[in-house]
């Protein structure tokens, strides 16, 4: 079984805790979800990933979320090719909409919300020995923490209608 590294790992939560304070100032319901091995049935384990986060839009839905501490490298986020096609098969299992919500760890009050549909089809590259989607900052979606999230919510929707 694959092991993170103590520094990643603690990044990671970091994000993760970052996340959550955000969506409990912000007001709205969400649920944590649970990563162990005993909630995915045995015949797709290995083959889908669970997002973070279900946040629920009052009068609308729910949107998952994978929450992640990144740093930008040449003004590009990482996603490594693996994990985009588990969590691909978790929105297509659960028809909800998936994005990452990657915490800028240059700027600890701000996240980028990157579509997971968004890196579905983006050409594959190789960095080191991991393949990864890079995909441009300019093109997520900038959130300061001081906003709700109802509000980036207003914005990423608005923006998504011009796509």
């Amino acid at each position: 079984m694959f092991r993170l590294p103590a520094d990643l790992k603690a990044k990671g939560e970091e994000a993760e805790a970052s996340f959550r304070a955000w969506l409990n100032q912000s007001g709205v319901a969400f649920l944590y979800v649970e990563q162990s091995p005993l909630n995915v049935p045995d015949r797709l384990r290995g083959r889908i990933k669970r997002p973070d986060y279900l946040v629920g839009i009052p009068h609308a839905g729910m949107m998952a979320f994978d929450v992640k501490a990144k740093s930008a490298y040449d003004d590009h986020l990482l996603f490594e090719v693996t994990e985009v096609d588990k969590l691909a098969c978790f929105e297509a299992f659960f028809h909800m909409t998936v994005n990452f919500a990657c915490l800028d760890l240059d700027r600890t009050d701000h996240f980028y919300w990157v579509p997971l549909r968004a890196l579905i089809g983006r050409p594959v590259e190789r960095r080191g020995k991991a393949r990864v989607f890079a995909f441009p900052t300019a093109e997520a979606l900038s959130v300061d923490l001081r906003d709700g999230f109802l509000e980036a919510y207003g914005r990423f929707s608005l923006r998504s209608l011009a796509f």
